[in-house]
C-alpha cells in the first residue's frame, strides 16, 4: 500500500492565519498531509488541482462563508468528508451549512487537540470504506446506511445546538436576574461574586461533579432573590439591627426565593439549595431541618454567605477581618454550620489569604472617618456611581459630603483607608 493510500489529505480553510497554524500543528506527522487556504475561493482553486479526504472549514469568513464554500465543494469533491468549525452563537448558519454543505461533523471553538485528531481519523476511515470498490448492491447499501447515518447525525446536531443555545439563554437570564437583585438589594461591591467563587471552590475541594457545581453556582447567583419580597426596611437592614420578630420575617426570604424559582423547569436543585441555606445545623432554623437533612449545597452556601456578611459589616456591627470572621464560623460550628464543612472552608479561606494576602488597608464606617486619612481604594455606590478616587486624602469638606450622601442614599459604602505607616511613607 503506497503513501497515497495511507496519508489522510486534509484541506483547512480559515481567514485567520493563527487558526491554520494551529491546525497544522495538530496534524503534524507522517499520517497527515495538510494544505491550507485563507478563503473559500482559494480553497476551491486548490481543489481543482488535487484531491482531499477531509475538508475543514471555518463558518465565519469574508466574501464566502463556510456554508457557501462547503456547498460548492461538493461538486469538486463529492466523496470528501466535510467538517465545520463553528461557535455556539452560529446556530442558524451552522444549520444552513449542514443542509446545504452536507456537513458530516462540526467542531466548536476552542477545540481539544486529541479529540479533533480522533474525529479526523474516524472520518478518514469512513471515507476510505465508502470509496472501496464493491459490488453495486453493496455500494447501494453503504450509500443508504450513510444517508441514514447522516440524517441521524444531523438530528443529533440539531439537538446539541438547541441544547447549547437553551443553556446559554438560561445562563444569561440567571445573570440578568442576579444583576437586578443586586441592584435592588443593598449589596457590598463584590459580595455576590465572592459568594459564587467560594462556593464553587468548596465544591471542587469536595470533588463534586460539574452538574452539582453548576447548580450551586446558580443558587449562589440567585440566593438573594427572595429579598425582593421583603419591605424596604427589612431589605436594607443590617442583620444585627433586627428585632427577634424582624429576624423571623427576614429569614423567610430563602423560602420565598425558592418559591419564585419553582415554576422554572431545570432549577429544582438550585431552588432546594436556596430554600435550605438559612437553616441551622442544630435544627433551630426556619424549617427546623437538622444536620445532613439540610442539602449539601445549602450548607456550603450558608458558610460562604455568612463569611461575606461578616467581613462586610452586614452581620455584626463592625466588619471583621478574615481571621476574626473564621473565628466566628468556628465558634458556631455545630450550631449554625456543618463542623466538617466549616473546617474545610476555614482552611480554604486561609489558603486564599496566603495566595492573595489581605491588604493592610482597613475597612471603616463613615462615622469613623477623620481628616488626614487616605482612601486606599476607589469608593463607589451600589449602583456603580464613582464617589472618591483612590489616594484621596480626606478633609472636613469631603467627610461632610460623604456623610451627607449616605444620609440621602441609605446604603452600605465600603470605605478603605491606608494604614498610618504607609501614609507617612
Amino acid at each position: 500500500m503506497g503513501e497515497q493510500d495511507t496519508v489522510t489529505r486534509i484541506l483547512a480553510v480559515d481567514d485567520e492565519e493563527q487558526v491554520l497554524s494551529a491546525l497544522r500543528r495538530v496534524f503534524r506527522g507522517p499520517g497527515f498531509k495538510v494544505e491550507v487556504a485563507t478563503s473559500g475561493k482559494a480553497a476551491l482553486d486548490l481543489m481543482s488541482g488535487q484531491a482531499f479526504d477531509i475538508i475543514i472549514s471555518d463558518m465565519r469568513m469574508p466574501e464566502m462563508d463556510g456554508a457557501s464554500f462547503l456547498a460548492r465543494s461538493i461538486e469538486l469533491a463529492p466523496s470528501a468528508r466535510r467538517i465545520l468549525l463553528t461557535g455556539y452563537s452560529d446556530q442558524e448558519s451552522t444549520i444552513r451549512a449542514i443542509n446545504e454543505g452536507q456537513v458530516h461533523q462540526y467542531i466548536t471553538k476552542p477545540w481539544d487537540n486529541q479529540a479533533i485528531r480522533d474525529l479526523i481519523a474516524s472520518e478518514s476511515i469512513i471515507k476510505q470504506e465508502l470509496s472501496e470498490t464493491a459490488p453495486e448492491y453493496i455500494t447501494q447499501l453503504k450509500s443508504q446506511v450513510a444517508e441514514v447515518g447522516a440524517e441521524l447525525k444531523q438530528a443529533t446536531t440539531y439537538a446539541d445546538l438547541a441544547r447549547d443555545e437553551l443553556l446559554k439563554q438560561v445562563n444569561t437570564s440567571i445573570k440578568v436576574i442576579s444583576g437586578l437583585v443586586n441592584h435592588l438589594v443593598p449589596t457590598p461591591h463584590g459580595f455576590t461574586q465572592n459568594v459564587i467563587s467560594h462556593s464553587v471552590a468548596m465544591a471542587k475541594l469536595l470533588k463534586m461533579d460539574k452538574g452539582f457545581m453548576r447548580e450551586l453556582r446558580t443558587a449562589a447567583l440567585l440566593f438573594q432573590l427572595g429579598k425582593l419580597t421583603l419591605g424596604d426596611e427589612l431589605r436594607g437592614a443590617k442583620i444585627f439591627q433586627l428585632t427577634e420578630e424582624q429576624s423571623r420575617d427576614y429569614q423567610s426570604y430563602a423560602l420565598m426565593g425558592a418559591n419564585i424559582l419553582t415554576p422554572i423547569s431545570g432549577l429544582d436543585f438550585a431552588s432546594k439549595i436556596i430554600a435550605d441555606h438559612m437553616e441551622n445545623f442544630d435544627g433551630s432554623g426556619p424549617q427546623h431541618l437538622k444536620g445532613k437533612s439540610i442539602s449539601l449545597g445549602a450548607r456550603i452556601l450558608r458558610l460562604c454567605v455568612d463569611f461575606q456578611q461578616l467581613i462586610s459589616g452586614l452581620m455584626v456591627k463592625d466588619p471583621l477581618s478574615t481571621s476574626d470572621a473564621c473565628e466566628y464560623l468556628d465558634k458556631y460550628s455545630g450550631k449554625k454550620y456543618d463542623p466538617a464543612l466549616t473546617k474545610l472552608y476555614i482552611a480554604l479561606v486561609n489558603k486564599l489569604a496566603d495566595i492573595h494576602p489581605e491588604s493592610q488597608d482597613k475597612l471603616i464606617l463613615p462615622n469613623e472617618l477623620e481628616e488626614g486619612m487616605v482612601i486606599s481604594r476607589d469608593v463607589t455606590s451600589n449602583e456603580g456611581l464613582f464617589l472618591l478616587a483612590k489616594s484621596t486624602e480626606l478633609n472636613a469638606a469631603l467627610i461632610s459630603k460623604l456623610r451627607a450622601y449616605i444620609v440621602s442614599h441609605p446604603q452600605e459604602l465600603n470605605i478603605f483607608i491606608q494604614p498610618q505607616n504607609e501614609k507617612e511613607a
